[in-house]
């Protein structure tokens, strides 16, 4: 008789897929792995391994699948626990995500790589003060990476600790000089003066990014401060050349949000959908808007009341959608979507977003959901949740247009890619301009427009009508965002944390000598005088 040694044969089995994986053959771990389950069900290590191909392939259903199996047949494994509350929050189940990460918090022998994993799990779950925590035992343990630093960075920069963000970002980029977006996040945090300015260390290392995404770093970190000392004609011509190379890598097209914005009205045409197929659920409030106007104030307002709380910017209702079309898309819609929007289990989608922000609620009455792009999903939020309040952000045109162009976006999808070029900035502002309008017709009383230079000329007033349509009391104590302590998790993060004003007002005209193409859009369209 023949003794296998199972343990051993089992080594040799994750040893090869690991060597398989590093190597890029996920092929020959899958069939290992595949094959090993098959002889060995009970063997909670190879489950573990499935479920990082999985999420290699943003497979994360799989993903949750696979982790399931080795947390049940282990489930005081640390390592297990905390990646399976990652692939939670990846699928869209919050609460269980939530769970997870408290009972990993019970359990021993954590590292710096579990407690990183953590960290961006509670970020993922806007529970920022939760996450700085975690970073900060990761480093803890000594031999911090930079990307530590720089998670940790991000998080107190979230939770208002500005001058623990500059440090840790400070410390990040001292490890890795060439760390081309922690220099970026460092600018974002302002107090650029003639005296205390990173231009001379940008300007060395925008020639050494190659790559068109770390080049768009530096150029709008150097951008940024170059306008903050005046220098208005060296920013632009800064910021334009990194364009152009992000521009040629992503090969944006505008036709392709063109047609979005066309099946959209298309499919919510003509008149109003029934409101009766959706989830009554009066809680949700949305921001929505085009970014870089104003929506982070707006939610510093609403969510000041006693009875508000807030998520921040929260993908939850995009992720609940793609979880019921079966999507694994990156982009945050497409045509695909609009077409198969048919068959969407409306009071399913409403459910599901609600329960999914369950752990934000905090004992209040009503959440702020404040993501500027929602307004693409808007007329499907209303059919999904037919009692919720959608308060849209509309500024100045020009303003609107320069200020997407001067941000630094993510571009691992083509969603931003409208902000590398001025004039398709305009073309998307004229499209996003007849949405909202769409929208304000078909759903007076759910969709409600805010302009920004009027709430900040007279805050008192639309403040008041603002918190009416939301169905809130007034309180004084929504005029003075300033005090608002909540964490703020967007690139108005250290601008919001002022008393409003209306210094950002009339920003474009720095720049009108490079607008004229984008005058020209505007005015064609109508939306400014000839």
């Amino acid at each position: 008789m023949v003794v296998v040694d199972n343990e051993h044969e089992q080594m040799l089995i994750q040893d090869s897929a690991r060597l398989a994986l590093l190597q890029g053959d996920y092929r020959n771990a899958f069939q290992l792995l595949t094959d090993a389950v098959s002889r060995y069900p009970n063997w909670a290590g190879a489950y573990f391994l499935l479920s990082r191909i999985a999420y290699d392939f943003k497979n994360h259903l799989k993903e949750v699948e696979m982790l399931t199996h080795a947390y049940h047949l282990e489930p005081d494994k640390l390592e297990y626990t905390v990646y399976l509350a990652r692939a939670q929050v990846l699928a869209g189940n919050t609460s269980d995500a939530v769970y997870l990460l408290a009972r990993a918090e019970r359990l021993e022998n954590h590292t710096a790589e579990v407690l990183d994993v953590m960290g961006v799990t509670y970020n993922r779950l806007c529970m920022y003060e939760q996450a700085a925590t975690c970073f900060k035992k990761a480093i803890a343990f000594g031999q911090a990476q930079p990307g530590l630093f720089f998670n940790l960075a991000s998080s107190l920069k979230f939770c208002g600790d500005f001058a623990g963000a500059r440090s840790a970002y400070e410390s990040a980029i001292e490890l890795k000089p060439d760390y081309y977006k922690a220099h970026a996040a460092l600018t974002s945090l302002g107090g650029i003066t003639s005296e205390t300015n990173h231009i001379a260390r940008l300007r060395e290392l925008l020639p050494t990014a190659t790559d068109p995404d770390d080049s768009l770093c530096i150029a709008h970190a150097l951008s940024k401060e170059l306008e903050s000392l005046k220098c208005f004609d060296e920013s632009m011509v800064v910021l334009a050349q990194a364009k152009q190379k992000m521009t040629k890598k992503l090969a944006y097209q505008f036709a392709r949000d063109q047609d979005i914005f066309a099946r959209l009205m298309q499919h919510f045409s003509a008149k109003p959908l029934v409101l009766n197929n959706g989830y009554a659920n009066a809680r949700a409030i949305f921001v929505v808007g085009m970014p870089r106007t104003g929506t982070t104030l707006v939610e510093r307002i609403i969510s000041n009341h006693s009875q508000v709380a807030t998520g921040g910017e929260l993908y939850n209702f995009s992720v609940a959608l793609k979880l019921q079309l079966n999507s694994t898309r990156n982009e945050f819609i497409d045509s695909d979507f609009i077409n198969r929007l048919g068959g969407v289990d409306l009071a399913a989608l409403g459910r599901e977003y609600i329960a999914s922000t369950d752990y934000l609620l905090a004992g209040k009455r009503y959440l702020v959901d404040k993501l500027p792009l929602n307004i693409l999903y808007a007329g499907l939020i209303i059919a999904a949740l037919p009692e919720a309040k959608i308060v849209c952000l509309d500024r100045n045109p020009l303003d609107t247009v320069v200020s997407n162009y001067r941000q630094l976006f993510s571009f691992h999808d083509s969603t931003f890619g409208y902000t590398l070029n001025l004039e398709d900035a305009a073309r998307y502002y004229v499209e996003f301009k007849r949405l909202v309008d769409h929208w304000q017709t078909l759903y007076p009383n759910n969709f409600y427009v805010v302009n920004y230079e009027s709430l900040v000329a007279n805050p008192n007033g639309e403040i008041k009508t603002l918190l009416g349509f939301c169905s809130l009391e007034w309180e004084e104590a929504c005029l003075a965002v300033e005090k608002n302590s909540k964490p703020v998790a967007t690139a108005s993060a250290v601008q919001v944390r002022q008393p409003i004003s209306a210094a950002s007002v009339g920003q474009w005209k720095h720049y009108a000598a490079y607008l004229e193409p984008a005058i020209a859009i505007l005015t064609d369209a109508g939306l400014l005088p000839k």
